[in-house]
């Protein structure tokens, strides 16, 4: 009979998820030397990863250096770099660094719909619900233009849209703010995904 040729997933690979400590250092490590010598987006997001596993192990100063060589890397995608590492600023109480970095990645006008949704939680996550309301409501103009035009269908059927419009949702809640129809989606999309866990 013949063997039949399977390769497990690899620290790495894309399609690889560490569970333990030795494995994200494995993959931290893998990552930040994955397509060295080229700039690409490949290596930036890479590099991207790496320092958020390297984050994760609390390797605070290697964390640190992927994510400045990523920040470095001309074709990466728009504002992403400045992106993940305004959120580990923030996260090592460094808000001065974090919010130039958060004006960087608004010069360099983002479209990716994860750029929004990364700075939109990390200003959620430490006390800057107003700035977060605005990078969340930016990401859904950006993903779909007049938002007046929004509905439910487009929550249940794009992640993105979610994210942004349930982000964006928490942090007017914690302003305190009047519900406009995006949270009224919002709060129907929960009533929904609540029915169907009911109904299994």
């Amino acid at each position: 009979m013949a063997r039949r040729n399977r390769t497990e997933p690899r620290p790495g690979d894309e399609d690889f998820v560490p569970l333990t400590d030795a494995e994200r250092r494995a993959h931290a490590e893998a990552l930040s030397i994955a397509h060295a010598g080229h700039d690409c987006a490949e290596q930036a997001a890479s590099l991207r990863q790496a320092g958020e596993y390297y984050a994760i192990l609390g390797e605070h100063d290697l964390a640190e250096q992927v994510f400045r060589q990523a920040l470095g890397i001309e074709d990466g995608e728009p504002g992403a770099a400045q992106a993940d590492y305004a959120s580990f600023l923030l996260d090592r109480h460094r808000p001065d660094e974090a919010m130039a970095m958060i004006t960087e990645a608004r010069r360099l006008h983002p479209e990716h719909p994860d750029v929004f949704s990364v700075i939109g939680e990390a200003l959620e996550e430490h006390g800057y619900a107003q700035q977060a309301v605005r990078w969340f409501t930016a990401g859904l103009v950006s993903h779909h233009g007049h938002l007046t035009d929004l509905d439910l269908d487009d929550l249940h059927d794009d992640f993105d849209t979610e994210l942004l419009a349930r982000g964006r949702y928490r942090a007017r809640q914690s302003l305190g703010l009047q519900q406009d129809h995006i949270d009224a989606l919002v709060q129907e999309l929960q009533r929904d995904n609540a029915a169907t866990a009911d109904a299994r």
